[in-house]
């Protein structure tokens, strides 16, 4: 399949300096965790309020999936721009055989290597800090990931109908950073108001918390169904736009 060459592609380029990207990935969990987990949560001592987990348990698995949300969505911005406007590469590609539906997959597939490269160290480290207990706990890596390549595809596919990447400091600072209030990454969403609970469980970020602590810290119930449909559901459903979009950007 012609995707998987869009993968080794970006997989050759991101060889030169995997030694950085590797340390980032590991120095930034370690230092989220002690600040947060381990700092705030010495001062917070009532675990009933984090279903019976302590807010480092809480807080971990809240952050991982919000940590490879928020990667996949810039991971769909300002790197698929330069390929897309600045470096023209899409343009070279699509002078052989690869077609835009490969270079879509491909490059959310090569999205989907990264947050996997990310999830893991990140995993590695809540087990280091005793958040793990489970080997259950593991289902925790692809649900994540899932999260990060539902955000992906999504924004993949408004990338391609951008002409300048002003649009993206609208992006983070109006949809991405909030959504981090209303998923409950640091607190229950509970602690919300009626309409900030409704709001919490349309957005895909809570899904994907939801689904990341209940394989690790809390008991996989039915909902766990519902949050994995809505992020399939929503991969899909940006896959189908994106490569639509990117086709009509491509080859106008």
């Amino acid at each position: 399949m012609s995707a998987g060459k869009i993968v080794r592609r970006n997989s050759l380029v991101y060889w030169r300096a995997w030694r950085t990207s590797f340390f980032l990935s590991v120095l930034g969990p370690v230092m989220f965790l002690s600040a947060m987990g381990l700092g705030l949560g010495s001062l917070i001592e009532e675990e009933q309020a984090f279903g019976g987990v302590s807010y480092l348990s809480f807080f971990a698995t809240g952050m991982l999936a919000a940590s490879t949300f928020q990667s996949g969505a810039f991971s769909a911005t300002y790197p698929i721009m330069n390929k897309m406007m600045w470096q023209r590469n899409y343009d070279a590609m699509l002078a052989s055989p690869v077609g835009v539906r490969d270079i879509f997959l491909g490059e959310l597939g090569w999205i989907g290597v990264t947050l996997l490269q990310l999830a893991v160290p990140f995993f590695g480290v809540m087990a280091v800090f005793g958040v793990v207990d489970s080997p259950m706990a593991l289902l925790a890596i692809p649900a994540a990931v899932l999260a990060g390549l539902s955000c992906a595809s999504a924004v993949f596919a408004y990338t391609a109908t951008l002409q300048t990447d002003e649009a993206y400091t609208w992006l983070f600072r109006f949809i991405i950073t909030p959504l981090f209030l209303l998923s409950g990454t640091f607190f229950p969403i509970n602690q919300l108001p009626e309409w900030g609970q409704v709001a919490a469980h349309l957005t895909p970020l809570f899904h994907g918390v939801e689904l990341v602590r209940q394989v690790t810290v809390y008991n996989v119930d039915v909902s766990a169904l519902w949050h994995v449909s809505y992020l399939l559901a929503m991969l899909a459903i940006g896959t189908m736009v994106g490569i639509r979009n990117l086709d009509r950007r491509l080859r106008p």
